[in-house]
Parts: structure tokens; sequence; C-alpha cells
């Protein structure tokens, strides 16, 4: 069942200097249940694409310029403040960047798991505790009850992610937005924090998008995995599909880079170039200038296609087996 579709988002940022194309086009969809994954370089438009959904971006110099994205029957795009405040933290809750200041300082760690329920269920002090308190256990804070009065410089950076979970799961979203959950964690608290979130969602049958940079993360994690390059999808496809033969060069560049892909003694391979201006237009193919198989066929407009069932590539010479 299709839980979230997301139709020709397209988010600017109107500045000083221009306008910047931070999202230009983006489609995808979530079934339910599902792990979506979304990877690419730093400025790539992953986090803003999925603020975007939750009414999340300072408007302005933030704005929607197109699209639509329905969930539950909802446009979220153009719904009221109010049916947003509705959704977020309830239907959609996310998992922000960065546990080392996503929580807030002033705030004991139980009230800001606690706040949720109080928002959206109104339910007593008494029961608010005692559901915060068991969300804490069950994202193993030890001694949950005495660290309910804690606050967040008390705790560890790998606490803290586990009490920004408990906190986005308190209220049973049905989908769960994780912004790069494990970033500036040491490899064992990634592992232990991505098993969690894994295990709760098979416990509450939820949808996860996971924006993050690690290829690895993505392979064990995913179920699907979109590929975004300069605000745009370049390709799109199942896990097992994707790792086993990527249809788009940027794709394949990225797998190159890992280090797990070269001999040891081996000097590790970069993406020549930088990404494009998102002030300056772009016509054709956004990768084309740092691209070895590019032709000039790649200046004309190319969009999302499906090269194999199930697997859609942006790339004009794939699209035409040229590549």
């Amino acid at each position: 069942m299709t839980l979230l579709t997301v139709d020709n988002l397209r988010t600017y940022f109107h500045t000083r200097a221009g306008v910047v194309r931070a999202v230009g086009g983006v489609s995808f969809v979530v079934e339910a249940g599902e792990t979506l994954g979304i990877v690419g370089e730093s400025g790539c438009g992953k986090t803003v694409t999925c603020l975007s959904l939750l009414g999340l971006l300072p408007m302005p110099p933030a704005r929607i310029e197109s699209g639509a994205a329905r969930f539950d029957g909802r446009d979220l795009l153009h719904c009221s403040v109010q049916e947003l405040r509705g959704v977020r933290g309830k239907d959609i809750a996310m998992v922000f960047q960065d546990p080392m200041t996503a929580l807030n300082p002033c705030m004991t760690i139980g009230a800001q798991v606690a706040e949720a329920l109080a928002v959206h269920e109104r339910c007593s002090r008494a029961d608010a505790r005692a559901r915060a308190v068991k969300a804490l256990e069950s994202v193993g804070i030890p001694d949950a009850p005495s660290r309910y009065n804690a606050y967040p410089h008390e705790f560890s950076g790998g606490m803290r992610q586990r009490v920004m979970i408990a906190s986005a799961l308190i209220t049973h979203p049905r989908l769960l937005i994780a912004d790069e959950p494990t970033t500036a964690l040491d490899v064992t608290v990634q592992a232990q924090v991505l098993d969690l979130i894994k295990a709760r969602q098979h416990e509450m049958g939820m949808a996860v998008i996971l924006i993050t940079h690690d290829l690895g993360v993505v392979a064990e994690t995913c179920d699907r995995v979109a590929v975004m390059y300069a605000g745009r999808i370049v390709e799109s496809a199942c896990v097992e599909a994707l790792f086993a033969e990527p249809q788009h060069p940027y794709t394949r560049a990225l797998m190159r880079s890992l280090p797990a892909a070269h001999a040891r003694g081996e000097s590790l391979y970069t993406i020549p170039g930088r990404p494009p201006d998102l002030i300056a237009p772009i016509a054709g193919c956004p990768f084309a200038p740092r691209c070895e198989h590019a032709t000039e066929v790649c200046r004309a407009p190319v969009s999302l296609r499906e090269v194999r069932t199930g697997h859609c590539s942006a790339c004009t010479r794939v699209q035409t087996g040229d590549l």
C-alpha cells in the first residue's frame, strides 16, 4: 500500500545572490512498511526535500514552487499550518541531524520525549511520564526513571541519538524520516542506532525514509534507494539491483569512491570537479561536467525514466543503450 507519493517537488531559496534551485522536480513513492534510502553528496537536496514535506523550512527565503506530496489523502504541500501541526510528530516523525544540538539544552530529556504526547494525545502528566520512561527504556537508556530528569549535556552523543529516536517514536508514527541518524557517532554506536530503528520499524510496521551519505548503511538497511545529485533524483531502484548494476555514471562514481573498492595501498578514487552552482540554470544533465562518459547529447534536457523493470535512470546515454 502506498503511504506517501511525492510528485515534481520544487523548492527554491530566494536569496540576494539569486534563486537557489535546491530541489528541482523530485518525485518518489514510499510504501507502507518499507525503508527508502536517499543518498548523495552534501548539498544535493536530500534534507531540504524532507523538510519541505513537513513545512519546516523558513519561508522566506524558501518557497515551494510546485509539486504535490500526498499522504493519507492529504497534500502536505497545501495543508494549513494547523493541519501540518496535526501531522508532524504524530503520523510523520523526524529524527534530525546532529544529536549534539537537536535537543533543547534548557529542557529535561523526559520533558522533550513526553512533549509530543501533550500536543497530540492530551494525556495526563502522570501518563505522559510513564509512557516517556517506557519509550526511553525501549531505546536502551539505562535507569530511565532517574534519567528522565537529566539534561542533554549529561548524555553522550549516542545516548542523545537514542533519546531523539524515543521522542520520534513515542506517538507510533506511520512514517519516520531519519536524517543522517548516525552522523558523528562511532562505528559501534552507529550499528546500535540502526539496529534500534530497524527493530522499532518491525514492531510498529512503519515506513522509514533514511537520509545518508553512507552507501554501506543503505545496503544493510534499505529496501529501495534514490540517488540525488544537484537537487534531482538521477537513479532509483531496489537496493539489490542498484548495487549489482548501477545505471547512472554518478552512482557508479560513488561506488568507485568506496575504500572497499580499492586494493590495499591504492590511491582512493575521487570524483573530479565539483557540484554545479544551483543558482545558474542547468539545461542538460547536471553531472555531465564531471562525467567521463559525457558527450554532446548530454547537453539536452533529461528526465528520470525506467531503463529496466523497477530501475530508473536520468542518463541519456543509458536510456538510449549507448552506455
